[in-house]
């Protein structure tokens, strides 16, 4: 046998291999993924990710200075390491000392403040929550002053934040994707380099052999967006894409199908209709049927992120007359929307529906809209605060969250939380349907992807066999 003959006998001897034992031999470098959504935002800076196509981008091409873990506990990104000072109202940052930017520019605590400093100012409640415990945050964020005394880089690879005040989990809001990190250029610090973006169509993205933790496996990723659910079935099965959402496969509790009323608008503004309407949904029902993995949602949070403590209280059932108004999201699955629009025509309403954009659907001027929510950060404190957001309704519940957020005692915190949750509830504003799974899924052979409670698909770790 000769020299040029072994690889190919080597190659032979593989392809011949059963599929589990090639899979069995572990992660490879190399190869290109094409997934399919059937949303991708507008341009990729970093901003709150709204729909599975934006969660996803943002941390294919974003990193930050530290990543949400399992417990909400903070794990390290771009900064190495961390530790309180002046009896926890101050905390240092180390900078990973060879990071670099996609642009091969070095990471320093100068960009890393610029881009905190535009994080505040963004939209939120990450950066709302962050922007309240900073020294001179608010004053920052409302533009009334440019003066931010609680984030300063003393020196290239450290950055020290300030608060008012000893805080529970005061370095989590820096997990956001829109808390992701760049360049003076714009480049960002993520495992993947965008090379080819056609805003709303197609995003190509090949592998950063920088990025802070490691290389990831896959040399390219393509995204490309659907028109619809049915056009994305197609794909997958023409085998032009190789793993498309709502599709079962890599899959976590991580939505919850919630029906937002607006209380400013007729016939909403009467807190008895909006209660019958809560009251008029058969959730059981609905999950049973139509939400294959999904669970009646008693709470506004998945279990993932507070579990449930029981049924609540059945509410009076009435009939409801109007006219409404309902923008639907377009990632919400049509059988769902037509049972929920079903079961408020018999209430009494008339519903015209107004499907809309996963980023755009909050903006769109209606009486109701349904959506299916992810946090922007897994915890349970900062989900309620951006559920309050959502809400846009004087609650009792800010109050608590405001205690919450001040509560360095774990387990009465977690009791604010729970009476925060159930104020937000009784006010029947945000009405939680189902905890919805998400998914990706599509050809075998696709190894080490995984969703995150945020409802992001990572492929940082994803493999594919040779």
């Amino acid at each position: 046998m000769t020299a040029r003959t072994r690889p190919a006998l080597a190659l032979t001897l593989l392809l011949l291999l059963p599929a589990a034992l090639r899979a069995a031999l572990g992660p490879r470098y190399g190869g290109e993924l094409t997934v399919g959504v059937l949303d991708l935002p507008p341009s990729l800076e970093p901003t709150v990710p709204r729909g599975p196509g934006a969660r996803l981008l943002a941390g294919l091409a974003g990193e930050g200075l530290v990543g949400g873990g399992p417990d909400a506990v903070p794990t390290p990104s771009l900064a190495e390491s961390w530790a309180a000072s002046a009896a926890g109202r101050e905390w240092t940052l180390t900078l990973r000392p060879l990071a670099r930017f996609q642009d091969d520019t070095p990471l320093t605590s100068e960009a890393t403040v610029r881009s905190l400093r535009r994080f505040l100012r963004g939209p939120g409640a990450a950066a709302a929550h962050l922007a309240e415990s900073l020294e001179g945050g608010q004053s920052f964020r409302s533009r009334t002053t440019e003066d931010l005394p609680g984030l300063s880089a003393p020196d290239p690879r450290r950055v020290v934040l300030r608060t008012d005040g000893p805080r529970s989990l005061p370095l989590l809001p820096l997990a956001s994707p829109a808390a992701a990190i760049t360049s003076p250029t714009g480049a960002g610090a993520g495992p993947f380099v965008p090379t080819v973006v056609l805003p709303g169509r197609r995003v190509v993205l090949t592998a950063f052999g920088g990025h802070a933790r490691g290389r990831p496996y896959l040399d390219r990723v393509q995204v490309v967006a659907a028109p619809d659910a049915p056009a994305l079935h197609a794909e997958l099965r023409a085998g032009r894409i190789d793993l498309g959402s709502g599709e079962p496969g890599v899959s976590a509790l991580a939505a919850t199908l919630l029906l937002v009323l607006d209380p400013a608008r007729p016939p909403f503004d009467q807190a008895d209709a909006r209660g019958a309407v809560a009251a008029a949904i058969d959730r059981a029902e609905m999950a049973a049927k139509l939400i294959p993995g999904g669970d009646p949602a008693p709470f506004l949070l998945v279990p993932g992120l507070l579990p449930s403590l029981g049924a609540e209280a059945p509410r009076a059932r009435a009939p409801v007359r109007g006219t409404v108004t309902m923008a639907v999201s377009t990632d919400v699955p049509p059988l769902l929307s037509q049972r929920v629009v079903a079961h408020l025509v018999t209430l009494g309403l008339s519903v015209r529906v107004v499907p809309s954009d996963p980023a755009t659907v909050r903006q769109v001027p209606a009486s109701a809209r349904l959506l299916l929510w992810s946090p922007e950060i897994p915890e349970s404190g900062l989900a309620l605060e951006e559920l309050a957001d959502l809400a846009r309704h004087p609650s009792g519940a800010r109050d608590l969250l405001a205690a919450a957020a001040r509560e360095l005692d774990l387990d009465r915190r977690r009791v604010l939380l729970y009476r925060a949750e159930a104020g937000l509830r009784a006010e029947t504003v945000l009405v939680p349907l189902s905890s919805v799974p998400l998914s990706f899924g599509g050809r075998a052979g696709v190894h080490g992807a995984r969703l995150e409670l945020t409802g992001r698909l990572c492929l940082e770790d994803a493999w594919i066999e040779p």
